[in-house]
């Protein structure tokens, strides 16, 4: 009987997370068909309905999909972006976020940047602030096992090798933590894509505040403030003021 009540909630919990996942997959492929036979509010409302827990980044692509479909731009690209954050990798998800672009009446220009930023921007972008995360305590790990078999090797030749070793890992463990500092450092604003279709940027918190320039749907810009729900947000060519808190979706998973 002792064994039953352990091995009984062992198998619920099995079984409830077998259903979950089935009917997680279930939703995903219904919504694949109907966006296959051009129902697109129908693929939308049901990608829509996968549990938060489930989501991914094949599901966010595919909802800016559903969203650039119905030329809702302002969704489409805040989905774009979260597939984006999810896995900056993705050669899909920036081809359909570049189509997506030409699309918007904003083309913010960015202040050009030293050679050697872009260079460590590339490099930054092939993982998020997580999997640069995740490479460091790899590397940190292997270099710890790395001296503790060295100073316990009984060979001359053995311990030569590691040393060796050592000399190559602990320079890219220090690379790679650069690199996630880095990566930190830059996200360290939220981002945010605007909703509405335009959108007045005032000079203060205010809506008796005076207009400073307008801003249209789809837009992403960094919040660099939030005041009594204004936010004071950042544009890539350097322009910053205040919108409303309700013009805009964070970019989040």
């Amino acid at each position: 009987m002792l064994m039953i009540n352990k091995i009984l909630p062992l198998l619920i919990f099995s079984c409830s997370c077998l259903f979950g996942l089935n009917s997680s997959d279930s939703l995903f492929h219904r919504s694949n068909d109907f966006y296959q036979n051009g129902q697109f509010e129908k693929a939308l409302d049901s990608y829509l309905n996968i549990p938060q827990e489930d989501l991914s980044c094949a599901v966010y692509y595919n909802i800016g999909n559903c969203y650039f479909k119905l030329k809702r731009l302002g969704y489409s690209r805040l989905y774009y972006e979260k597939a984006k954050l999810c896995d900056p990798s993705d050669k899909d998800v920036s081809h359909n976020l570049e189509i997506l672009k030409t699309k918007l009446i904003d083309e913010i220009n960015p202040v050009p940047d030293f050679f050697l930023i872009r260079f460590l921007n590339s490099i930054n972008s092939t993982f998020n602030d997580t999997q640069w995360a995740y490479l460091f305590i790899a590397l940190f790990y292997f270099n710890i096992i790395l001296f503790v078999v060295f100073l316990f090797s009984q060979s001359v030749d053995a311990k030569i090798n590691f040393l060796r070793t050592l000399f190559f890992s602990i320079p890219v463990l220090l690379v790679v933590c650069f690199l996630m500092l880095y990566s930190n450092q830059l996200n360290k604003f939220e981002s945010a894509v605007l909703i509405n279709s335009n959108t007045y940027v005032k000079t203060a918190p205010s809506i008796s505040a005076s207009d400073y320039f307008i801003i249209h749907e789809g837009l992403k810009f960094q919040i660099i403030d939030q005041v009594d729900g204004w936010s004071r947000i950042k544009l890539k060519d350097g322009k910053d003021g205040w919108v409303e808190n309700t013009s805009f979706l964070k970019i989040s998973l």
